[in-house]
């Protein structure tokens, strides 16, 4: 067990199994080089029964209907394994099918599945599995030169031909069967001519499998081509994407699915718990079958089914283990800030092994992880890029200019959002002359329709204005009503309020650092600005927010704790929440963004994954603040309280936060045309070349 274990719960961990591994048979009629089972560190198969016996089947039915019916699980695979599962004979797997069924007395839908070389695959054996409703997945890598690369029988003669028959045979079938077939990617064989050799086939499905590796044994002939699996991998998803995409390739929907939201899959991409259990020939529980290529006995419970229920396997430590490398805590540490980390979720856990580390590293194939997730989001922004639609789309305008442009665009934004209130006053019956806040009338028009409009409330105004414009604290109880669980109002005449008042205009010279024209664009878009304070537990840094719900209003606390916050935090504050404003409506004329929800990413200024709408407005904020506090750093004017040393530390700071989301956004994103704009826009305001970004996880062993 790893330092990790110490930090393992059993209610967070524990596995839910909805699929069982059946291995019915130890041992093959083939003899493939790369087999996890043979030819990896495990050599456990050695010491096991040759054949499961018919009371271990019976055993596993009876713990089955135990766990499905104290779970209520709804749904639950097995799947026949092996070696090879036709060695137990295709009519002991039907006898067995009907064992289990007559056991589990739940109400529990179970579907049984068979993994084969197919050599032993005859047209009575199909029969068998057709009239008792197993259906099979074959092994095969593609034509006969790629297949006799790797699949050989034990005198190192072809199966090529054996397996080709079964595969006719299973086409013939109508039953459905046939799941489709596993092939195992060697970059000898390109992918051109694997998909021509498998297309015309007509497979329900195409399952391609990296070779198993570690980084004590990586995959071969990376060493001498560092890139050579990495171009196979973009070769051959270039060509399924725009040529064979109606064939379905589980890996590669897996890829395109990440970018969308699509629950992946297959156990090589993205989080989620421990669901299957392996049972040997022996009736031992082991943790997943491919752990065999990490270490002697590293897949090994030293549970059975005589002795120990599912229940008690799935709060196994090693199990408690594996689900937890299957959550975003779990992952290596470089794997903590990759930008497609919820896509990837690390890689699959055996290919993370390491003989130093353990399983606590990034997956082997991080570098094909990472191009291939980057190739999958341009070729869907290429086609999602429609030319009709974009030529309706406005250029995403230069936000950081703080020129008069950006004056101009503010003075328009903040011109619609009056008309927008304009027509719901009407709509209520009420006359708005500008003392009511347009957010207020927006909030209300979306939240409380049925209730009347309390038009008096809304006429007690605050006398305090900012650059002439800018309403402090206005009275309009609507500008809170969204986040009334989370704020509260700082009370007018407060110590907190009236240091708020008091350092705006300090404030204001702080931000014409940046640029002379950023107070008077800030007082175009802006109508409001609340003094707050959080009653969120925890919170206990510098507090402001805004939200496209109440648009033009900025909710500021001017203090962190009970200490007041000094100009430069405090104008850092109002530029944060108004550049948010900024982009909040510039997307409204030029979407950015294909999909504001997904993918998400780590984001360094925020735990937990955000959603890419929310990622690239961080991007964009920090960029700007980055500016700002490049300019404190700089500036030759005499400010109050300035602190030089605090400026150029949060200028490298906000950089390096604002050049990582550029670098994400660019790569992982589903930018618009305009979104690349606006990107490589920000790139050249804090001075940082794009495309920089490494796959964080490659590491050499020594």
């Amino acid at each position: 067990m790893s330092e990790f274990s110490s930090f393992l719960n059993t209610d967070n961990f524990k596995a839910h199994f909805n699929a069982a591994l059946l291995k019915v048979a130890s041992r093959c009629n083939l003899n493939c080089d790369y087999c996890y089972m043979y030819h990896h560190a495990d050599q456990s198969w050695r010491v096991q029964p040759k054949l499961m016996d018919d009371g271990i089947i019976r055993l596993f039915g009876q713990r089955l209907d135990d766990y499905v019916a104290q779970q209520k699980v709804p749904y639950f695979s097995v799947i026949f394994h092996g070696g090879e599962p036709l060695l137990f004979s295709a009519e002991r797997l039907a006898q067995a099918t009907n064992t289990i069924w007559s056991m589990v007395k739940s109400n529990c839908i179970l579907d049984f599945s068979i993994q084969t070389n197919g050599v032993f695959l005859t047209e009575e054996a199909i029969e068998v599995f057709d009239n008792a409703q197993i259906k099979v997945s074959l092994s095969l890598d593609g034509p006969k030169y790629a297949n006799d690369l790797h699949r050989l029988d034990h005198s190192g003669n072809s199966t090529f031909d054996e397996t080709m028959k079964a595969l006719q045979r299973l086409r013939a079938t109508s039953s459905g069967i046939f799941q489709g077939v596993i092939a195992v990617i060697d970059p000898i064989v390109s992918a051109r001519e694997l998909f021509e050799f498998f297309y015309p086939l007509d497979i329900p499905r195409l399952d391609l499998l990296l070779p198993d590796a570690t980084h004590a044994n990586p995959p071969i002939g990376r060493k001498q081509n560092s890139e050579l699996y990495n171009d196979w991998l973009s070769d051959a998803f270039d060509l399924w994407f725009n040529k064979y995409s109606d064939l379905p390739v589980r890996f590669f929907d897996a890829i395109l699915s990440s970018r969308l939201n699509v629950p992946s899959p297959t156990d090589a991409l993205g989080f989620g718990k421990v669901s299957l259990i392996v049972i040997e020939t022996d009736g031992s529980y082991t943790d997943h079958d491919v752990f065999k290529i990490t270490e002697q006995g590293a897949n090994q419970l030293n549970y059975n089914l005589q002795t120990t229920s599912f229940e008690e396997v799935a709060s196994h430590p090693k199990i408690l283990e594996h689900s937890f490398r299957l959550s975003p805590r779990g992952v290596a540490q470089e794997c903590q800030s990759c930008p497609v980390l919820e896509a990837c979720g690390g890689g699959a856990i055996m290919h993370r092994y390491h003989p130093k580390r353990g399983i606590d590293a990034p997956t082997v194939y991080c570098r094909e992880m990472f191009s291939l997730l980057s190739k999958a989001t341009d070729l869907l922004r290429k086609n999602l890029d429609l030319p009709e639609q974009s030529s309706r789309l406005r250029s995403a305008p230069d936000l950081l200019s703080f020129s008069s442009s950006l004056i101009d665009e503010c003075r328009t934004w903040r011109v619609n959002t009056e008309k927008v209130a304009d027509e719901i006053a009407q709509s209520i019956g009420i006359l708005h002359r500008g003392d009511i806040p347009a957010a207020a009338l927006i909030i209300y028009n979306e939240s409380l329709r049925s209730v009347p409009f309390n038009e008096p409330t809304s006429r007690k105004l605050s006398p305090h204005v900012w650059l002439n414009k800018v309403r402090i604290q206005s009275n309009e109880p609507l500008l809170r009503l969204p986040f009334s669980d989370s704020i509260r109002e700082i009370p007018l005449g407060s110590k907190k309020f009236e240091y708020g008042i008091e350092i705006l205009d300090l404030v204001e010279q702080y931000l014409a650092t940046v640029s002379p024209l950023l107070p008077l664009a800030i007082s175009e878009l802006i109508s409001d600005i609340v003094f707050v304070e959080s009653t969120l537990e925890g919170e206990t840094g510098i507090f402001s927010f805004s939200d496209d719900s109440s648009p033009n209003v900025l909710y500021i606390d001017p203090f962190i704790g009970t200490e007041p916050l000094p100009p430069d935090d405090i104008a850092d504050s109002i530029l944060h929440e108004f550049l948010h404003q900024v982009l909040y409506h510039a997307e409204l004329t030029a979407p950015l963004l294909y999909d504001y929800d997904f993918p998400r990413f780590p984001a360094p200024w925020r735990t937990g994954f955000r959603p890419a709408g929310g990622f690239l407005h961080g991007t964009f904020v920090f960029s700007g603040l980055s500016k700002f506090w490049k300019a404190l750093a700089q500036t030759n004017v005499s400010l109050p309280l300035i602190n030089k040393d605090k400026a150029r530390q949060n200028a490298n700071k906000f950089r390096e936060q604002a050049n990582y989301g550029i670098q994400s956004v660019y790569k992982f994103a589903l930018l618009t045309p305009q979104g690349i704009d606006f990107i490589e826009n920000l790139a050249e305001h804090i001075n940082v070349p794009i495309g920089e970004m490494q796959p964080p996880g490659i590491l050499q062993v020594s």
